[in-house]
């Protein structure tokens, strides 16, 4: 019962990646059937693929008496392949398939093994950077964590932040020995945790918010106290935490880290709550995109100015964001600014160069969120007078543009290249106003006009 209840928490890790499918709701046109019946396939596939993986491996190392194991049976499965089964069953084929054939399966599942991991790899870092945006979005974490990047469309601070905690993970374990097991029960630790977090989490909203509007109901409910309760959550989280109880038994280095690891996190969440004055239980609801009432804010054609660094890179993202809620379309603009010592036409190959890589990021994001763009790029000695001459060529309905904090340093709200677009724009025109430290000082002061 032991090595039972040693095993069982692991067991669980083969439906880790199951949650990855809740990533896709924001690309699915009907959430409420396809996520189900993807989550459905995918938690089938698992139990059907494990069952076949198990049966094919006891086929070819079948139990033997073992008079040194705890049992008095052993099977090399467990023994010689306890650190690559999968290797080990493909290898027991040699002998009885062609060799050439049982060689090309183990080249097959070395390929498909990298494969799988670097799929692992991409969805986790995926993940992270969606789960730590949304919790920045609702002041659970710093605001870097919600500042999104052109490049990756999730934040960079979340990459780096992942991939140190991973190395410090990876160091760690293999300080402590046996890092398999120290990995594996850390990570049986927190899916866990969450596994039961959201299945307490259906039961409490199908009692605080009964008519709650729900895409997906969970089929088989019960009514409990007047609550319409969903049995799969009723039975699944008990057992959930009698997983969990055999876990924090018979993984004692698991428990530790993972109970350092919630403290961590709770300090943080304490931490950023504190910094910006809000209620530790209380319920933050992040900004809109659209900022001004909606039929004022119906914009068909948006025109935003290209600038390098951090502040550009956000205003791009707004701009599209509010393009791609409203089915418009958006101008993007690159002024290379001409010195007042030289020709208009002057020769300015660096800009220029300048310019193309700069629309080919505003293109690169454009197309990921289905959002057509125009691409402009012009020469002018005045930036402000560039976009308000294009502003009234194109007729923009809205320009966006950014507001640096390194302006109100200096004891200004915005640049003299908003300020001259504010005075002069024959459209309405969105400044966005970042915070102090909402940048870091390289971005912050970085960068230079427009903003």
């Amino acid at each position: 019962m032991s090595a039972l209840a040693f095993a069982l928490p692991l067991g669980m890790l083969a439906y880790t990646g199951l949650e990855t499918v809740a990533n896709l709701a924001a690309e699915t046109r009907e959430p409420g059937k396809t996520l189900p019946r993807s989550l459905f396939y995918g938690i089938g596939a698992v139990v059907v693929v494990s069952v076949l993986v198990a049966v094919v491996g006891i086929s070819a190392y079948p139990p033997h008496p073992d008079a040194a194991g705890p049992s008095g049976w052993t099977t090399d499965l467990g023994d010689e392949w306890v650190r690559a089964p999968l290797v080990g069953i493909a290898a027991a084929f040699d002998g009885h398939l062609p060799h050439g054939v049982a060689q090309a399966l183990k080249v097959a599942l070395g390929i498909t093994g990298a494969v799988v991991l670097a799929s692992a790899v991409t969805t986790s870092i995926s993940g992270v950077g969606r789960l730590a945006y949304s919790l920045a979005r609702h002041e659970m974490l710093p605001h870097p964590f919600a500042r999104l990047s052109r490049r990756t469309l999730i934040p960079p601070v979340s990459i780096v932040t992942a991939a140190g905690i991973s190395c410090a993970l990876l160091i760690l374990a293999v300080v402590l020995g046996r890092p398999v097991r120290f990995l594996a029960g850390l990570y049986s630790f927190g899916i866990l945790l969450a596994f039961a977090a959201a299945q307490l989490a259906v039961l409490r909203l199908r009692i605080t918010a009964p008519n709650l509007e729900r895409p997906f109901r969970c089929p088989g409910n019960i009514r409990i106290a007047g609550a319409s309760l969903p049995v799969a959550a009723l039975v699944g989280l008990p057992l959930t935490l009698g997983v969990f109880a055999a876990m924090l038994a018979t993984h004692q280095r698991a428990l530790v880290a993972g109970g350092i690891w919630l403290a961590v996190g709770v300090a943080v969440y304490v931490a950023v709550r504190t910094q910006h004055r809000e209620h530790l239980l209380e319920r933050v609801e992040p900004a809109e995109g659209d900022l001004v009432p909606e039929r004022e804010g119906m914009y068909q054609r948006i025109l935003v100015p290209l600038k390098a660094g951090p502040v550009g890179e956000d205003v791009l993202g707004t701009a599209i964001k509010l393009a791609e809620e409203q089915g418009g379309t958006v101008t993007v603009l690159h002024v290379v600014r001409v010195p007042l010592d030289r020709a208009a036409d002057a020769s300015m190959p660096a800009e220029e160069a300048r310019a193309e890589t700069s629309l080919a990021d505003a293109r690169k994001l454009a197309a990921e969120h289905g959002v057509e763009i125009e691409e402009k790029v012009v020469r002018h000695q005045d930036l402000g007078a560039a976009i308000v001459d294009e502003a009234l060529t194109g007729g923009a309905e809205l320009i966006v543009m950014g507001s640096s904090p390194r302006w109100r340093r200096w004891s200004q709200f915005v640049s003299p290249t908003v300020d001259r677009v504010l005075r002069k724009a024959p459209c309405e025109v969105m400044v966005v106003a970042y915070p102090d430290g909402y940048f870091d000082e390289d971005g912050a002061n970085g960068g230079g006009e427009p903003s």
